[in-house]
């Protein structure tokens, strides 16, 4: 998140020192150092997070037990809840031997603090590099999380990862992809989040543009690659092309009590009514939905001195969009075909099967076999090309 410290000082000897002006950003009125410090160490973790690629750390009293947490990943199958976190394996697609060298970089991290420091939203596009006969395939993914700030530490409260491209039907018509079991911490908060998800998921934010927020924190991912708005972008947004229902949905809040907390998070899946397009016939698709909501208050002019949290005093307060993201699930297979082309040797890879490619190009001195891999190589650190 960009966090602006303002300053002001007053340095004239023998003049009343004038009292500040509220700021216009809860955040920005927290120590700079404090806060730098906070986002720094998110940025750490999350790098950190790539490189081990463990099951997440799920002990925490800021979400409530009867919701928990996730990890949805690229795949159909792909879609871990609570206490299924414990044994996760690993968050990147395709099966790949220990042999093999790959690499995660990260391309665009970017951390968001609540207004009351007690969460944290971050979002990254990521590349993800298997390196095979002398060369190098990238697949491009992208990644949103929500964490909880959990005494002095970051605690993941779900992660979505996916990969990019138009959605569409299965030719069957049969849905695709894991259920998500509904679970809600209690109905008045489901209704209130479900009429703020309502317009962006029916395509008509600009009719009601109040339910998203429109500064550098916001961002909406839909499931085609080029369906990403951030900031202001967002009152355009699209998701799908279609309208989009929710499905079932995991409704939950970060904070030790729900009554006092201004951050709540939505994980489920929802169904689109896909339009026809070249090639494809319309038709539902199940779409995987994670969503951050903030409370936030908002002021008339003569209430500007107002800076309690949303959290203690809930007046002039209501949910805001902060950021969503839709995926459709694809399969090991199809990902693999689409990367590898006609090199890819494996044909079973939603059984099990490890990735193998073949280095034989057709021509008279090609290799048919995947050279021996060197090491595998620890993450880079973000921002290398």
């Amino acid at each position: 998140m960009s966090v602006s410290l303002v300053l002001a000082l007053a340095a004239c000897p023998g003049r009343q020192v004038r009292e500040r002006p509220p700021l216009a950003d809860p955040v920005a009125g927290s120590d700079g150092n404090v806060v730098t410090s906070m986002l720094a160490e998110l940025a750490d973790d999350v790098l950190t997070a790539y490189e081990r690629d463990e099951p997440p750390e799920i002990e925490t009293g800021m979400i409530p037990p009867q919701i928990g947490g996730a990890r949805i990943g690229v795949g159909p199958g792909d879609v871990l809840i609570a206490g299924e976190l414990e044994r996760a394996p690993s968050r990147w697609p395709l099966r790949v031997e220990g042999d093999r060298v790959t690499e995660v970089r990260s391309k665009r991290l970017e951390t968001h603090l609540a207004q009351d420091l007690s969460a944290a939203w971050v979002a990254d596009e990521l590349s993800w590099r298997i390196s095979f006969c002398g060369r190098v395939a990238v697949i491009p993914l992208r990644i949103t999380m929500l964490y909880a700030r959990d005494g002095d530490r970051w605690v993941p409260v779900f992660e979505h990862t996916s990969f990019g491209h138009p959605p569409a039907p299965r030719r069957d018509g049969q849905l695709y992809g894991a259920t998500i079991p509904a679970a809600v911490i209690n109905g008045d908060l489901r209704d209130a989040l479900s009429r703020v998800a309502a317009p962006v998921l029916f395509n008509q934010i600009a009719r009601d543009p109040s339910v998203v927020a429109t500064g550098p924190e916001a961002m909406l991912l839909g499931p085609d690659v080029n369906a990403e708005w951030h900031g202001a972008d967002v009152l355009r947004a699209q998701l799908a092309g279609g309208r989009i229902t929710a499905e079932d949905r995991r409704i939950g809040t970060v904070g030790r009590s729900p009554g006092t907390s201004s951050i709540a998070y939505w994980i489920g899946n929802v169904i689109a009514d896909l339009p026809a397009r070249p090639g494809v016939a319309a038709g539902k698709s199940r779409l995987r939905a994670t969503m951050v909501f903030e409370k936030r208050r908002f002021l008339g002019a003569k209430d500007k001195a107002e800076t309690k949290s949303c959290g203690v005093d809930e007046n002039n307060c209501r949910w805001v969009l902060v950021q969503a993201h839709l995926s459709q699930p694809i399969s090991d297979q199809d990902l693999a075909t689409r990367v590898f082309g006609t090199a890819l040797v494996s044909t079973a890879l939603e059984s099990g099967e490890p990735l193998r490619v073949t280095c034989d190009d057709g021509s008279p001195t090609a290799r048919t076999t995947v050279p021996e891999a060197a090491p595998r190589r620890p993450a880079a650190a973000q921002g290398n090309p």
